[in-house]
């Protein structure tokens, strides 16, 4: 390996890992926006946050990849043609194609390694990271107590609270229904509180301010029209004990989910895809069947049935005095009939949404290594035709055209899990509309293409634009 292919590789690699950095950062803050203010001071060990954190990371590695292997390109391209070493090397006989053969085994090494990534990282940090989110919403129930939504994860209370900040809690409305059977016999009412947990968090408090408390007594004889007589009573400051042994002791490490479609490798994905698609064809059996004796009796090939003036006698055969009830009968059949095959149509519809997140799951593991080689050829050649000073609009090409390769990917997803084209094509076509442009670019970047021909470009766009307008 020559002296410029060690320059130009250690060049790509020192920006690639400070540009992943910084991407799997941005991302990954955007995951935990939603979550910080009801993982942060809730009792939560500070380990368990990073390692859900950590998993979390894992699962922005496909988005954030790419990104880096984008900016990577134009970047380093920029830096030698904005210092001139890139018209240096070509003077000396070097094209554009021989400066990037070095960057291109580190780029098969990185699709490689996404690739592997994918299939086995990702699935065990996306099984670990949610079964971890739900081990902490089931055992701190803070974590679920939301705004203006009654909370029942604890036994024999419904909680309803206003609003919160921190531990402070506002507008609270606790409901005493522990008695089995009787409902709820006790109710606390407070302006404000505050939640507080004890070492060891085996116990959670309730210290609430300025409230009311009504509590229900039953009488031992009493009409059934009667109301329950109450207690009513004010009090300044009130604490309620709620035992949180069962929550705050158990394993936040069970496994609670694992045959999500993304916790999956690609042959555990392979042989889940082959036996949803036998239950799904077991279940057209079952229901075919079920629909044949529904509508043909318990004979399909009754030849009674295929005789015309059989078919006119059934009126007579029943008679005046039943033929009411007959028809009644039949219409109520034919309703039932058709509420079945609408509920069979949906319960088919959610089997084949199903199969078709297993495909494009499957799929992506692959595209997504195959998105990283097809955006470095369009970050190299932007970066090619970078004069002095004129990083500011390939930025802006490059930036476009990751965006235009993620709105296509989310939105042929989503036509690829509805079933409204393949899901092959569902996570391919994204790759597909981006490979000519990335040949294009290459061709155009290797022939000396400069700013000046962006100028040209965007020149002749607008005049284009403008003819067609008038």
């Amino acid at each position: 390996m020559q002296r410029i292919d060690k320059y130009i590789l250690r060049s790509f690699l020192g920006i690639f890992l400070k540009t992943l950095g910084i991407s799997i950062f941005f991302l990954l803050m955007q995951m935990v926006w939603k979550y910080v203010d009801d993982l942060a001071g809730r009792g939560i060990e500070w380990f368990h946050i990073v390692k859900l954190m950590f998993f979390w990371s894992a699962s922005v590695l496909p988005m954030a990849v790419p990104i880096a292997v984008l900016f990577a390109g134009i970047m380093v391209f920029g830096d030698l043609s904005e210092s001139k070493e890139f018209a240096a090397a070509k003077s000396s006989g070097a094209s554009f194609y021989r400066l990037i053969r070095p960057i291109l085994i580190a780029l098969a090494f990185i699709s490689a390694g996404m690739f592997i990534v994918s299939n086995n990282l990702i699935p065990v940090a996306n099984f670990k990271g949610e079964n971890l989110l739900i081990n902490i919403a089931k055992q701190r129930p803070t974590f679920n107590l939301q705004p203006g939504i009654f909370y029942g994860g604890i036994d024999g209370y419904s909680i309803k609270i206003g609003r919160k900040n921190d531990n402070e809690i506002y507008d609270i409305i606790i409901y005493n229904h522990k008695e089995r059977g009787k409902g709820n016999h006790s109710l606390v009412t407070a302006p404000s509180g505050v939640i507080k947990y004890n070492e060891g968090n085996k116990w959670m408090e309730f210290i609430l301010f300025n409230g009311n408390s009504y509590q229900e007594y039953e009488l031992e004889s009493k009409r059934s029209n009667n109301r329950e007589p109450f207690l009513e009573s004010t009090f300044e400051k009130m604490i309620i004990r709620l035992d949180m042994g069962s929550y705050a002791m158990g394993d936040l490490y069970k496994v609670s989910r694992s045959d999500e479609y993304n916790m999956l490798n690609v042959n555990q994905l392979n042989i889940a895809i082959n036996d949803l698609y036998k239950k799904y064809r077991k279940r057209q059996n079952e229901v075919s069947n079920t629909m044949r004796n529904k509508f043909f009796g318990w004979k399909t090939n009754d030849s009674s049935l295929s005789s015309s003036s059989e078919g006119y006698s059934v009126k007579n055969r029943i008679g005046q005095k039943y033929l009411f009830r007959a028809t009644n009968n039949s219409i109520h059949l034919a309703q039932s009939n058709r509420d079945f095959m609408n509920q069979v149509e949906n319960e088919f519809e959610w089997r084949r949404q199903i199969i078709a997140r297993h495909f494009i799951e499957f799929h992506k593991k692959f595209a997504v290594a195959v998105a990283c080689i097809l955006l470095f050829f369009i970050g190299a050649p932007l970066g090619a035709i970078i004069q002095k000073g004129g990083f500011g609009l390939p930025f802006v090409i490059s930036v476009l055209l990751f965006l235009f390769h993620y709105v296509l990917s989310i939105i042929f997803e989503k036509m690829g899990r509805e079933w409204l084209i393949s899901p092959f094509w569902a996570i391919w076509l994204p790759n597909i509309v981006l490979l000519p442009i990335s040949i294009w670019m290459t061709i155009w970047a290797a022939n000396d293409a400069s700013m000046n021909s962006f100028n040209r470009l965007r020149i002749k766009f607008f005049n284009l634009k403008r003819y067609f307008s008038s």
